[in-house]
C-alpha cells in the first residue's frame, strides 16, 4: 500500500512540489527580515539609608529598612513600565541632543525579586539602546522624588546600578526561525492531497496493479516503448 502511494507521488512529482514552491517564492518576494534587536540588562539595588542608631532604642536589626526598601522596590518596578516614565527617559534624551526614531513605549521594562530589580532595554540600534539605558539611570538618580514623594528629603537616590551598560543582540523569535519550514511542509502536504486527489478521478489506468486491484486479470501488456 506504502509503494502504491508512492509510485503516485513520484509520477507527479512536480505537482507536490509545485505549492511549496510558490511559497517560498511568495515569502522571499513579500518577508523582509526583521532588525536585530538589542536589549540592555540593568540589576539595581534598591535601599533605604538605615536611620541613624539611637540610645535605648531599638530598631529590630534594620528590619523596617530592609521591609521598606521591599516596598520601594515594588514601586519603582510599577513606574517603570508606564508610559510617564518612558516620557520623562524621552525628554532628557531630547536634552541630550538624541533623536530616537520611535516612541519609547514598550521598549523598558522591569522586574523585581525582593530588593532587587532588574531593568530591560530594547532597542533596534545598539548604540542608542546604550543612550536609552544611561538615561534611565540618571532618571532614577535625579528625579526619584518625581515618583515617590515618601522619598522627599532622603538625600540620595535608593536606586543604584549593580551591572554596566552592555548591548546585547538577541536571537530572533521561535516563530520567524520556523515561519518559512512550516510554510514548505504545509505546502508539500497540499501538493501530496492535490496528487492524491488527481489520481482519485483520473479516469486512466497505467499499472497493471491497477487492474488486479479491482479483480480483473491481466492477459498482456504493451511495452511503453510501443
Amino acid at each position: 500500500m506504502l509503494a502504491d502511494y508512492a509510485r503516485i507521488l513520484l509520477r507527479r512529482w512536480w505537482l507536490v512540489l509545485l505549492p511549496a514552491a510558490l511559497i517560498l517564492a511568495v515569502t522571499l518576494l513579500t518577508t523582509r527580515p526583521a532588525p536585530p534587536t538589542y536589549v540592555v540588562t540593568m540589576s539595581f539595588a534598591v535601599g533605604l539609608l538605615p536611620e541613624p542608631l539611637r540610645e535605648q532604642a531599638y530598631n529590630y536589626d534594620r528590619h523596617y529598612n530592609w521591609l521598606a526598601s521591599e516596598y520601594v522596590t515594588q514601586g519603582f518596578s510599577l513606574i517603570i513600565s508606564k508610559g510617564a516614565f518612558a516620557d520623562n527617559v524621552a525628554k532628557r534624551l531630547a536634552r541630550r541632543d538624541v533623536s530616537l526614531p520611535a516612541p519609547l513605549a514598550g521598549a523598558i521594562r522591569s522586574e523585581y525579586r525582593s530588593s532587587v530589580m532588574v531593568v530591560y532595554v530594547s532597542w533596534p540600534d545598539p548604540e542608542q539602546a546604550a543612550q536609552i539605558a544611561q538615561a534611565v539611570v540618571d532618571e532614577l538618580d535625579e528625579n526619584y522624588e518625581a515618583y515617590w514623594p515618601q522619598l522627599k528629603g532622603v538625600g540620595a537616590s535608593p536606586v543604584r546600578l549593580m551591572d554596566p551598560i552592555v548591548p546585547v543582540p538577541t536571537a530572533a523569535p521561535l516563530r520567524d526561525r520556523f515561519d518559512l519550514p512550516m510554510r514548505l511542509v504545509i505546502g508539500l502536504l497540499a501538493g501530496a492531497v492535490l496528487v492524491l486527489l488527481w489520481h482519485h478521478f483520473d479516469p486512466v489506468i497505467r499499472e497493471r496493479r491497477e487492474i488486479e486491484h479491482m479483480g480483473l486479470s491481466v492477459i498482456g501488456e504493451i511495452p511503453e516503448r510501443f
